[in-house]
């Protein structure tokens, strides 16, 4: 009697639960939308209205240097970068993170 009693309690949790495991799952799904819609694109506009290039030669912070898009893990400290300064006013603009 004591599995079923459990199996009720194991439902019960299951149904409780299961509207928040849904919800994170879609708010994940739009952050890595973000991020891969981001990822294809060769530039972002600023504030300012300047473009700025997603594409070039980029420095990592471990001084990797490499040439391609910004949005690209790096060979050597597996980092992602989550900041693009704007060449003409300096604004830093936060990216979307890959999760």
């Amino acid at each position: 009697m004591a599995g079923v009693k459990d199996l009720w309690v194991d439902g019960a949790l299951f149904a409780l639960a299961s509207p928040i495991l849904v919800l994170k799952a879609l708010h994940r799904a739009v952050e890595r939308y973000r991020f891969f819609r981001l990822a294809m694109l060769p530039a972002i506009i600023c504030e300012c209205g300047a473009e700025v290039a997603l594409v070039g030669l980029w420095k990592c912070s471990c001084n990797f240097t490499y040439r391609g898009h910004l949005l690209r893990i790096c060979p050597v400290c597996g980092t992602i970068p989550c900041v693009v300064c704007c060449y003409r006013c300096g604004v830093t603009t936060k990216l979307p993170e890959a999760s």
